[in-house]
């Protein structure tokens, strides 16, 4: 095997998909435990208030999906309660996620000398720094959590929900496959890649 081999491609799925799993189901859980928090009630609260809004405008419009949605559309009380609702439920998933992912892709990563994962650690590849030609730097494994968070949490949960947790390996096996070394975008950004773990006896 050559030193800095790139892992087969099943191998960075599945670490992937091993890693992404594990993260949302500690995520479910973390948001089951959320939902006594005064954020939480907070955000029941505005939903509840909307929903009454509907409620209220289907009565008085009955099947007029029309008529309901410009009295809604023009009622500012409406758009308020949906728009803090939004907010909050958006600020409990990315607070959820944030724990869930820090624990997993940036906590395990910084204990072990391989900066890997859980889902890296079980497939045999490792992160490795390309420009020292060497294990990747805690700093790097931090930037990578942090690019990772921004762009493929924060960004995606605004626009997709839960399914953001469908949507990254899918959007990441896309990038793996326009480069012959199998590298995301946040490799680029880091100067990292994965690499099998066997490749590369120099690194220790």
């Amino acid at each position: 095997m050559e030193p800095n081999c790139r892992p087969h491609i099943l191998k960075r799925i599945a670490a992937d998909g091993f890693d992404i799993t594990t993260v949302f189901i500690v995520f479910m859980a973390l948001t089951y435990l959320l939902v006594n928090t005064p954020l939480a009630k907070t955000y029941n609260e505005h939903y509840s208030r909307y929903k009454a809004i509907e409620q209220k405008a289907v009565e008085q419009y009955g099947n007029d999906a029309e008529a309901i949605s410009a009295a809604l559309s023009g009622d500012e009380e409406y758009l308020d309660e949906v728009l803090a609702a939004n907010l909050h439920g958006y600020i409990l998933k990315a607070g959820a996620a944030l724990a869930a992912e820090a624990v997993f892709l940036l906590i395990i990563p910084l204990a072990n000398r391989h900066r890997s994962t859980l889902g890296r650690m079980m497939t045999g590849v490792m992160l490795f720094d390309e420009r020292r030609q060497a294990k990747a730097a805690w700093h790097q494994a931090l930037s990578r959590f942090l690019f990772a968070y921004l762009f493929d949490s924060l960004a995606l949960y605004l626009f997709t929900g839960l399914l953001t947790f469908l949507l990254v390996p899918v959007l990441r096996l896309i990038q793996m496959l326009l480069n012959r070394k199998y590298k995301t975008i946040v490799d680029y950004m880091t100067g990292t890649m994965v690499i099998e773990k066997a490749s590369y006896n120099g690194i220790n």
